[in-house]
């Protein structure tokens, strides 16, 4: 893992993985890509961990998109052309494939890259003095990489507005369009709100909510019928893990479950 740019900190059930480039508000470049690519990794082959947290340092910012100023070194915007593979696109990519629940902790401003990071989340809880903007037109460029997930998260016309206007979202219009979960009015509420998520889901059947992602992920693109037969495949399969069956004979006993995740 690349050090100090990127920390992964396992805490009970939950691995938290933060950002730590507080001087740079967090800004993305190729290190900190690598270096939580390689904490979802490590995570993900955790039996303890059961959800992944990701935040940024400090209180001012979550991510404050591609570093600008990295330039050659780095940065997001510097590509070899020959190419096609981005690490910023691979990135996303590899936090909404991650098996195990994810949870964006939003202590601050997430604009671009940050903004991409939420939406690759399954949930999200954002403090309310923080807000989550794609500038990228006022400087000339347009957030490429952030596309696809964001479109699979904000309707049509809301996004469109973001990507051209450059006007970020407060966090209430951020919780009104369905972009985050929850907003809290401080950071020890948003840590509350945090913790409370991560037990509720900590508390469930690990496989069952790894083979519930696998589904949810592989249906986006189907058709109904698709989806449909899919599903009828899957249950079964489901009902078949040790966790199922500790399911039924718990509820049965009325004790509670002991899941051991297969």
């Amino acid at each position: 893992m690349v050090e100090n740019v990127v920390q992964s900190q396992a805490r009970g059930h939950e691995t938290r993985i933060t950002i730590c480039r507080p001087d740079r508000l967090n800004a993305l470049n190729r290190d900190v890509a690598q270096g939580v690519m390689a904490a979802i990794q490590v995570a993900e082959a955790d039996p303890e961990c059961r959800v992944i947290v990701f935040t940024g340092a400090g209180e001012q910012a979550f991510c404050a998109g591609g570093d600008l100023k990295a330039g050659a070194d780095g940065g997001p915007f510097v590509q070899d052309p020959a190419d096609p593979e981005h690490f910023a696109g691979k990135l996303f990519d590899t936090i909404q494939a991650c098996r195990k629940p994810t949870i964006a902790r939003v202590n601050g401003v997430a604009v671009g890259a940050g903004a991409g990071i939420i939406c690759a989340c399954d949930l999200a809880v954002m403090a309310d003095h923080a807000k989550i903007g794609t500038p990228e037109v006022k400087v000339g460029l347009f957030p490429m990489t952030i596309i696809p997930p964001m479109m699979r998260v904000l309707p049509r016309r809301r996004l469109m507005e973001m990507f051209i206007t450059g006007v970020p979202l407060t966090a209430d219009e951020a919780l009104r369009y369905d972009l985050v979960n929850y907003v809290t009015d401080d950071i020890a509420r948003l840590d509350d709100k945090v913790a409370e998520l991560v037990a509720q889901i900590a508390a469930q059947s690990p496989s069952a909510i790894r083979l519930g992602k696998y589904a949810c992920h592989a249906m986006e693109d189907m058709t109904y019928p698709q989806q449909m037969r899919f599903a009828e495949i899957l249950l079964p399969r489901v009902a078949q893990t040790e966790d199922a069956r500790e399911g039924f004979a718990a509820f049965m006993a009325k004790r509670k479950p002991e899941w051991t995740g297969r």
